[in-house]
């Protein structure tokens, strides 16, 4: 974890960095939780702008109540967007779901995320259980 005192345009941040994967960097900002895309950097030095007309913000809030969306990792499987701790499981093994269905609550950076079904299925496998803590891109729920 690392802590950074930052001065942009003349306001003041503290931000704290808790975890980086290889899409996302979770931080909080002067004592705000934030979870922020990643892109990929160029390996030549970084350019600094200092035109004070074109402020940009340090880092872009995802909305709180706006569901995370799933990628497919392959059919059926459903994997976690972000890294997170599993405080709910809304289905069981051979329950049929349909698309948008809520599967799972994921908890990231105080925030409660719903992990739906990407496609109308039957659950097959549930790979988790309450309480566990999950990496980015780790398998959830199978669906067939």
């Amino acid at each position: 974890m690392k802590e950074y005192k930052l001065t942009i345009n003349s306001n003041k941040y503290t931000v704290v960095i808790k975890d980086v994967t290889k899409d996302a960097v979770l931080a909080e900002v002067n004592g705000k939780q934030y979870v922020v895309d990643r892109e990929a950097v160029a390996t030549s030095a970084p350019t600094v702008s200092t035109q004070a007309d074109t402020p940009r913000p340090a880092i872009v809030a995802p909305q709180a109540s706006a569901p995370v969306s799933t990628a497919k990792a392959g059919a059926g499987t459903i994997p976690t967007p972000i890294p997170g701790q599993i405080i709910s499981i809304n289905v069981t093994v051979g329950e049929q779901v349909r698309a948008g269905q809520k599967l799972l609550v994921l908890e990231a950076m105080k925030l409660e995320n719903s992990i739906t079904a990407t496609m109308d299925g039957t659950v097959e496998k549930i790979l988790v259980s309450e309480g566990d803590v999950v990496s980015q891109g780790q398998t959830l729920v199978v669906l067939s």
